[in-house]
C-alpha cells in the first residue's frame, strides 16, 4: 500500500531534485547559469518531442523543487531568464514541432477545459485593463504566473492511465523527502555554522529565492519554503491510507514519510497551512467514518502512527538544533516557548496583514466588476522591522498581497474568484463521482488537498502562483474526461459501482502491475 509510492520513478525523481540543486550551485558560483539554461531548454524540447509526458514530468520536477523558478537563472539585457521559463518554452517548442510533423495530435474536445473558461476570461480582462493603465513590463511581471495555466493544453493531450498517475504520486513523495532534507540542512547551518559561511549560504538562498530564514528568538530560526505545501498535499494521501495499513513494513514506511510531512509543518511554522489543514482533515475524517467505516482497532492504529510520526519529527528538529558539532547557538530548552509564541499570532506579519486589508477593500470598491488590472499596487503601513529600517514611517507599496482571494478580485474583478470557484465545483463533482469506485481514495485525496489549497489561499496567496496552479493541474490529471453524452447518461441512469476495498491500489490491471521500470 505505501510501497506503491516508492518505486523507480521515486528514486529517479529524488536524483533529479539533487541534480537540479547541484546544477544550481554550479551555475551560480561558476557564473555558467546561462550555458546550463541553454542546455536545459534544448534537452526539454528534445524530450518533449519524443514523449510529451516526459517533458511534462521535467516541468513538474522543476515546480516541485523550488517555489519561484529561480533555482537556476541568469540575465540577458536586464531580463531575468529562469529555469521555469526555459522549461516552459522547451515543452511547448518540442510539442509544437511534434504537432507540425504529425508525431502528435491536438485534442481539444475535452470537458475538462470547460471549468477554466471563466478564469481565462478574467485573466484576459486583467491583462487588457492593466495594459491600458500601466506598462507592458509591469503587467507581465504581475500576471505572468497565470501563463502556467497553458500547461492544461498539453496535459489534456496525454492519456493519463494508472501508470502515469502513479509516477506523479511518486514524484510528490520524492519532493516531500527532498524538501525535508533541505529544510533540516538549512536549519542546521543557521544554528551552527560561522557567520562567514552563513553569509554565503544566505545570499545564495536569497538570490535563488529558495527559502525564508527568520530568526524567531533563542537562536532558533523559522525555515519556510513555499514548496512545503507539496509535502502537506502528499501527507493528506498518507493520512487516508494509514488507517488501512495491514502489514508491518507499510507501518514503518508510513511513520517515516509522515515524519517528513510533520517536519515541514513544524519547521515552516505557517499558520496559513494550519488554517487550510483544518477543513481538509474534516473531509478525511468524514470519509473514514462514513465512507470506509473504519473500525476502532484501525482508528487506534492510525492515530498511533500519527503520534509516533509527530514525535519523530519533533525529535529530529530538536536534534538538528542542539547537535553539538561544531557548536550550537540555539537554546534548546526554550524551543517549545518559541513555537508557542509563533502559534499565538502576535508577530508583525499578522499586524501588517491587517493593515493591508482596508486599502485593498477601498481599491476593490473602485471597480468591483472588472477590477484594476495587473500591475495594480497597494500602499499600506507595515510593521516589518526590515522595511521600517529603510522607511521609518512604514509606508510600503506592493503588487504582492497576502489576502489571496481579495487580490484576485482587486486585479481581475469578480470573475476571477468566481472562476476559481467554478474549477473547485467541477473538481468536487468529478472527484465525488469516484467515491464509490475502486479509486475512491484518489477522489477523497483530490477533494481534501484542493480544499486545503483554497483555504490556505485566504492568507497566503497560492492560486495566483505556479505552485497553486500546478496543484490544480495535478488534480486534473486524476479526473476522468466525461463526455456530454456520458454525463447525460450518468445523470439520468443509476449505475452500480463496485464497493471500495480496504487497500485498493492505483494500478489495478495485471498488465499495469507487471510493467517494468515505471511503477514497481
Amino acid at each position: 500500500m505505501i510501497q506503491e509510492f516508492l518505486g523507480k520513478p521515486f528514486r529517479y525523481a529524488l536524483l533529479g531534485f539533487v541534480g537540479i540543486f547541484v546544477l544550481s550551485m554550479v551555475g551560480y558560483f561558476s557564473h555558467t547559469s546561462l550555458f546550463i539554461l541553454g542546455l536545459l531548454g534544448l534537452a526539454t524540447a528534445f524530450v518533449t518531442f519524443r514523449r510529451l509526458e516526459y517533458g511534462l514530468a521535467i516541468a513538474f520536477l522543476e515546480l516541485l523543487s523550488n517555489a519561484h523558478g529561480f533555482i537556476l537563472y541568469d540575465s540577458i539585457g536586464g531580463m531575468r531568464i529562469s529555469a521555469r521559463m526555459v522549461i516552459f518554452i522547451g515543452v511547448f517548442f518540442g510539442w509544437g514541432i511534434a504537432l507540425l510533423l504529425r508525431r502528435a495530435s491536438l485534442r481539444l474536445r475535452d470537458t475538462r477545459y470547460a471549468p477554466f473558461v471563466l478564469l481565462a476570461l478574467a485573466i484576459l480582462i486583467g491583462g487588457i485593463i492593466g495594459l491600458t493603465r500601466r506598462s507592458l513590463t509591469e503587467v507581465f511581471q504581475d500576471g505572468n504566473a497565470y501563463l502556467y495555466l497553458l500547461y492544461l493544453i498539453p496535459i489534456l493531450n496525454v492519456s493519463w492511465d494508472s501508470l502515469k498517475q502513479r509516477v506523479a504520486l511518486q514524484m510528490l513523495a520524492a519532493a516531500t523527502i527532498f524538501t525535508t532534507a533541505i529544510s533540516l540542512f538549512i536549519l542546521y547551518a543557521f544554528t551552527h555554522l560561522s557567520q562567514s559561511f552563513l553569509r554565503v549560504i544566505y545570499v545564495y538562498l536569497r538570490d535563488i529565492r529558495f527559502a525564508e530564514m527568520t530568526h524567531i528568538g533563542m537562536g532558533m530560526y523559522r525555515i519556510f519554503e513555499q514548496t512545503q505545501v507539496f509535502a502537506i498535499v502528499f501527507g493528506l494521501i498518507l493520512l487516508e491510507r494509514q488507517f488501512r495499513i495491514q502489514n508491518k513494513q507499510d507501518r514503518w514506511l508510513s511513520i517515516g514519510l509522515l515524519s517528513c510531512v510533520f517536519i515541514s509543518i513544524f519547521i515552516g511554522m505557517s499558520r496559513s497551512f494550519l488554517f487550510g489543514l483544518l477543513p481538509a482533515l474534516l473531509i478525511l475524517v468524514a470519509w473514514l467514518f462514513i465512507g470506509l467505516k473504519v473500525s476502532l482497532r484501525n482508528w487506534l492504529h492510525g492515530i498511533g502512527l500519527m503520534i509516533a510520526s509527530m514525535a519523530i519529527a519533533a525529535g529530529l528538529i530538536y536534534a538538528t538544533v542542539i547537535f553539538p558539532f561544531p557548536h550550537t547557538r540555539a537554546a534548546g530548552e526554550y524551543l517549545t516557548g518559541v513555537f508557542g509564541e509563533r502559534a499565538s499570532g502576535t508577530d508583525v506579519a499578522v499586524s501588517s496583514r491587517w493593515n493591508l486589508l482596508y486599502p485593498m477593500l477601498d481599491l476593490i470598491k473602485s471597480d468591483p466588476i472588472l477590477g484594476n488590472g495587473f500591475g495594480q499596487t497597494v500602499t499600506f503601513i507595515t510593521d516589518d522591522p526590515r522595511i521600517r529600517a529603510i522607511l521609518p514611517d512604514g509606508s510600503w507599496t506592493t503588487t504582492s498581497m497576502e489576502w489571496g482571494w481579495l487580490e484576485l478580485w482587486l486585479k481581475m474583478g469578480i470573475l476571477a474568484p468566481l472562476g476559481f470557484l467554478a474549477i473547485f465545483a467541477y473538481v468536487t463533482y468529478a472527484s465525488s463521482r469516484m467515491f464509490r469506485s475502486d479509486k475512491a481514495w484518489i477522489g477523497v485525496w483530490i477533494l481534501s488537498f484542493m480544499t486545503f489549497l483554497y483555504f490556505t489561499h485566504f492568507f497566503s496567496p497560492y492560486l495566483n502562483h505556479p505552485i497553486g496552479i500546478g496543484l490544480v493541474l495535478l488534480a486534473v490529471i486524476f479526473l476522468p474526461n466525461v463526455t456530454l453524452s456520458g454525463l447525460r447518461i450518468r445523470l439520468f441512469a443509476k449505475q452500480k459501482m463496485p464497493r471500495v476495498g480496504l487497500a485498493t491500489p492505483l494500478v489495478t490491471s495485471k498488465k499495469e502491475r507487471m510493467s517494468d521500470g515505471v511503477v514497481e
